[in-house]
């Protein structure tokens, strides 16, 4: 919901995570210095737990009316001051949505931890429990919504859902018996060390460095699985639901293990060393990854069953789960032994739990603007590994004379695998080449790794066979289909000044534009996809000095929302498959009516539907159109993969004598020698009144029930997919 306010750019979606996490954070401290004090913690804790649910009720009926509002308080364009207005607008609107549920979110650990625990040296115990209970639910939670809840009820309906469940928790906890909620509260004294409190400050540092590795090795995994797993909600669901479960997992495992802890910091010294080196061993697994994924369907889509969902899980967890476990185990014991040193259980976990969140937000938003942009994935992947191997340095340091003299031979378990990392090729670049040159041989002539994922250009058959591949999979060639988005809509307007492009790809669509005449916008998601653009348009420089064109670095649908500009065409051309992440938002309806009030007089709207696609995908994504538009037809190209929507207002004129003028007037024959009026009849697959009965039987795509990114009902019952 967040995305259709903001947009998917990284700095977008960095703002929105960065105000979540930083509400837990602030709730948790908030309610650290205040649980000690609460008389009755479990009722106060029902009454957050309703208020949870009907803040994200209140939350996800404002985002669904904010769009428009904030379109009108913003300036259009794409200047300084319009792109310093919208930043400083969706910090104060993710402030005022996400903070208030959040803040309360973040109060529970704390809260309940110091509820439930009748003496220091229970604290560690019950937190275990409680943050192995809790992040077991959020991975429920993660895979539910991913596979199952929003692809079928949609997104208001899953929030209502979770709403709901809040509100039965709340009810449960109030029916508890008071000796349920009796909490003895006896005088608690710091451990007896030396200068406890300093002590207790430096884990509360190393909590936080813990957490800036933590996100940061979750953003790197991101980068690299999705070389194997595609740009699917199921890769990331599957990708996050593995990260929490092992989580979980390794913190039920320290309640397990912390009655028998001797020196806690030997301990936690030592599970830093072993989380360096498994985090660094990961690399092994990726080019054990990059051996078995040369298949030509990785150039597109690494999803193309339902059994390849379990082949997703089995990579995450591979690389993940002994990562995350050892995570999970460290930060309960830590929050034990820093509970022992403050002497104080809820303002303990409340100011720790702060701290660790507050270092997880600062290396998600390092690893994403700083780390991978200027060293790339290999060299932060060894930066955060090596850094995490130092936080075990100083615990040791904390320790007894035993943890300090047995951490050396500990610490050589990351300098090895470090060692091994810095001398092995870098895995990203490696995995793309090797499957590029496996079917698909030529000359890779442009790599840049960046925020917003990995581009490469490869040049085949002397240039004349071109492909962009971002993350490793084909997103535009340069085939006729480009050309084929552009020149169709304007060879249906009598005079076409303005043209908006969403997704530059090799260019196609952009250079037949400008044959027009015409001036054309871009909104391209990916900066070095931009930087690219002089390979594939030798003309680039001098059509930007003559002010034919302009890139946007914005998502297309975010763009469209904030200017104010008219056009006459709108050509949207996404990532292939139609099921990409992000890829629905200009496929439903609700796009569709932003882009018709976008659209002049006598404006068309030109979609690319791409093929493999569901039959179903095909019909439900022309229904909406159709409930948007008048007049929609279909054509498909011989040797093209896909099909082209054009919608409109007012009927097509498919008069041959003004088609073959309009065709001169566009030159459009240097891209396309063939194009006639005589083909543009043939090739017409429906019209109007065929696209409106044959897409009858089938639902709308809307913002709220994305059905075209969840397509796993579909694979399970084999429906038919066009090749």
């Amino acid at each position: 919901m967040l995305i259709r306010v903001f947009g998917t750019t990284i700095e977008a979606t960095s703002t929105a995570l960065a105000v979540f996490m930083g509400g837990l954070a602030l709730g948790a401290w908030l309610a650290g210095r205040e649980t000690d004090k609460i008389k009755n913690p479990l009722r106060c804790y029902a009454f957050i737990e309703i208020s949870v649910g009907l803040l994200a009720v209140a939350a996800t009926i404002v985002l669904i009316n904010l769009p428009q509002l904030i379109a009108g308080l913003l300036p259009g364009g794409a200047g300084f001051a319009a792109g310093l207005g919208r930043g400083g607008l969706r910090i104060v609107v993710a402030g005022a949505v996400l903070l208030p549920p959040t803040i309360l979110m973040g109060a529970t650990l704390p809260l309940l931890t110091g509820c439930l625990s009748k003496s220091l040296g229970e604290a560690g115990g019950k937190l275990s429990r409680l943050y192995a209970l809790n992040t077991f639910g959020a991975a429920a939670g993660v895979l539910a919504a991913g596979f199952l809840l929003i692809g079928h009820l949609g997104e208001t309906a899953t929030v209502m859902a979770a709403a709901a469940l809040n509100i039965l928790i709340a009810l449960r906890v109030f029916a508890c018996r008071p000796e349920e909620t009796a909490v003895l509260q006896p005088e608690m004294q710091p451990q007896s060390l030396p200068d406890a409190q300093a002590g207790y400050r430096k884990l509360a540092f190393i909590l936080g460095l813990s957490g800036f590795a933590a996100l940061g090795l979750e953003v790197l995994w991101t980068r690299l699985l999705v070389l194997a797993t595609g740009n699917s909600v199921y890769a990331f669901s599957a990708m996050l639901g593995v990260y929490l479960t092992g989580i979980a997992l390794g913190s039920r495992y320290a309640e397990h293990k912390l009655p028998a802890l001797g020196d806690p910091f030997g301990t936690l010294a030592k599970a830093q060393a072993l989380t360096s080196a498994l985090a660094l061993a990961g690399f092994g697994v990726f080019w054990l990854i990059g051996r078995a994924t040369l298949d030509v369907k990785y150039l597109y889509t690494p999803l193309t069953q339902a059994s390849d969902i379990l082949t997703m899980f089995g990579w995450a967890a591979l690389i993940i789960l002994p990562v995350t476990f050892i995570m999970g185990f460290f930060f309960p014991v830590a929050v034990s032994a820093g509970v022992r040193l403050s002497g104080r259980i809820g303002e303990g976990v409340g100011f720790l739990y702060a701290a660790n969140t507050l270092g997880a937000i600062s290396g998600s938003l390092a690893a994403g603007f700083v780390l991978i942009p200027f060293l790339g994935t290999k060299y932060s992947f060894i930066l955060i590994a090596l850094s995490i191997a130092l936080t075990g340095a100083i615990l040791a340091g904390m320790g007894g004379a035993q943890a300090k003299r047995g951490y050396g031979v500990w610490m050589a378990l990351p300098i090895a695998a470090a060692f091994a990392a810095f001398i092995v090729p870098d895995p990203v670049f490696s995995i793309i080449a090797g499957r590029i040159m496996h079917n698909r041989p030529g000359e890779i002539v442009f790599h840049a790794e960046e925020k917003a994922g990995a581009v490469t250009v490869c040049f085949a058959d002397n240039g004349a066979v071109q492909y962009l591949y971002i993350n490793g999979s084909v997103v535009s060639a340069n085939g006729p289909a480009g050309s084929l988005m552009s020149h169709f809509p304007l060879l249906f307007q009598e005079n076409p000044k303005e043209m908006f492009i969403i997704g530059l790809g090799v260019g196609s669509a952009l250079r037949s534009a400008v044959l027009h005449g015409i001036h054309v916008d871009v909104a391209e998601l990916v900066a070095s996809v931009a930087e690219a653009g002089p390979l594939f348009t030798p003309v680039w420089d001098e059509l930007l000095k003559r002010g034919k064109f302009r890139v946007i670095l914005n998502d297309g649908r975010n763009e469209l929302l904030m200017t104010k500009k008219i056009y006459d065409a709108i050509v949207i051309d996404v990532t292939p498959p139609i099921y990409s992440s992000g890829a629905v938002n200009v496929y439903s309806r609700d796009f569709f009516q932003l882009a018709g009030k976008k659209l002049s007089a006598g404006g068309v709207l030109s979609l690319w539907i791409p093929k493999p696609c569901f039959e179903s995908d095909y019909f439900m994504i022309l229904k909406s159109l159709k409930a948007v538009f008048p007049y929609v037809n279909v054509w498909a190209f011989p040797k093209n993969p896909g099909f082209l929507a054009l919608a409109s207002n007012n009927e097509l004129d498919m008069t041959p004598k003004t088609l073959e003028a309009r065709i001169k007037r566009g030159r459009a024959r240097l891209d396309i020698p063939q194009l006639s009026a005589e083909t543009i009849s043939r090739f017409r697959i429906m019209k109007n009144d065929e696209v409106a009965a044959d897409s009858a039987p089938y639902p709308e795509v809307t913002d709220d029930k994305p059905f075209t990114e969840f397509p796993l009902a579909r694979f399970l019952a084999y429906s038919p997919v066009w090749r």
